[in-house]
């Protein structure tokens, strides 16, 4: 066991700490490249980042030995940047939601895609196995508009898989800076046990901006003012909103599910407490009359996000008392922690509360607060 420092977690289980980079660098939370322009310290910075996320898949190898799961194999498998394979998905679908401005639908996770005479605007390029039928979709409904600006809400392949196909004719790709460097290299998924090679340059966000920036930052085509901006560390580290104020559409990404909990992937920088703050900007920026496009499924009130908040903070609550007491993931699963919420959210509860544990751990010992 030699090189292996371990702490007690609250279940009394030991766990191998992270090292210390990886929870200062963008591994962990993207603070660095996050908060300054771009410029001479930025590029030491991405640098310096690409180095610690190396270093992250070798303390990953060691972690595993420490733990003495000893069947792991030395090399653990890089997958590459495609979705899934799916046998049964549905048809790919269009219904408008407000004038020249559609939900598209059955490509892995939803796209709005708006159509105006100055150019086309889409927000995320769904899977990469549906980005044939998605572009020929896309044309159909644009009839001739060139497609001007492609939004990616964060880096998950259900949201960006066809940006190497429908990226192409775009005039920008844009995305959060964290979302560009997930993209950009090699990383692993501790909790799906998944390590993702990097995407290839076309797929990869052309305008980018930072979380110091001034924000809404705001795109103007023809009569639509579009504002996106934003939301820290909730979902991933890199999450934006795409706010189309003419038509008080806003879409959420990953920070808000519709039939199923959400998605909080802690590898890459999403956590709880994060999407609580993000719950509560986007309520703050909406009106009762904005509908709201969550991951997948069908497009929300302005009522879903208050519901939403609730089970956040209800089950943020529960899970954090209960690790206090030294409780594990398991125990709080038997203890039915999100059971209210069960019958709106869907069957992935179990998946949910391990992730939210997952993100507090980390968070809970860096604050202090656990």
């Amino acid at each position: 066991m030699t090189g292996c420092a371990r702490v007690v977690v609250p279940n009394g289980s030991a766990k191998p700490p992270r090292p210390r980079a990886a929870v200062e660098g963008i591994a962990s939370r993207s603070v660095a490249a996050a908060e300054r322009p771009i410029e001479q310290a930025d590029r030491r910075q991405y640098h310096e980042t690409m180095k610690v996320l190396k270093e992250r898949r070798r303390f990953l190898r060691t972690a595993l030995r420490c733990a003495g799961v000893s069947a792991i194999s030395a090399a653990l498998p890089v997958w590459p940047r495609t979705a899934p394979a799916q046998t049964e998905r549905a048809p790919i679908g269009a219904h408008a939601l407000r004038g020249n401005l559609f939900q598209m639908s059955g490509a892995g996770g939803n796209i709005v895609l708006l159509r105006d005479p100055a150019g086309g605007v889409m927000v995320d390029s769904g899977a990469a196995e549906t980005a044939s039928a998605v572009g020929g979709l896309v044309s159909s409904r644009l009839d001739g508009v060139p497609l001007g600006h492609l939004f990616n809400t964060h880096w998950h392949l259900e949201h960006t898989g066809g940006n190497e196909a429908i990226g192409r004719t775009a005039a920008a790709i844009v995305a959060h800076e964290n979302t560009r460097l997930w993209m950009s290299t090699e990383y692993h998924v501790d909790w799906e046990n998944r390590t993702y090679a990097p995407r290839t340059a076309a797929a990869l966000p052309t305008k980018t901006f930072y979380s110091h920036e001034k924000q809404p930052l705001v795109l103007e085509v023809g009569a639509e003012r579009i504002e996106y901006g934003h939301l820290r560390e909730a979902h991933t580290d890199g999450d934006i909103y795409i706010f189309f104020r003419e038509h008080n559409v806003l879409a959420a990404g990953g920070v808000v599910a519709a039939g199923a909990y959400p998605i909080l992937d802690y590898a890459t920088g999403g956590w709880i407490g994060g999407l609580m703050d993000a719950t509560e900007k986007l309520l703050a920026i909406t009106d009762a009359s904005t509908l709201i496009v969550p991951a997948a499924g069908p497009a929300q009130p302005r009522s879903h996000l208050t519901t939403q908040h609730e089970m956040v903070a209800t089950v943020r609550g529960r899970i954090e008392d209960l690790m206090r007491k030294g409780k594990s993931a398991d125990e709080m699963i038997a203890a039915g922690v999100t059971r209210e919420f069960d019958a709106l959210f869907g069957a992935n509860s179990e998946r949910f509360v391990r992730n939210v544990y997952g993100g507090l751990w980390w968070q809970g010992r860096l604050n202090g607060s656990l």
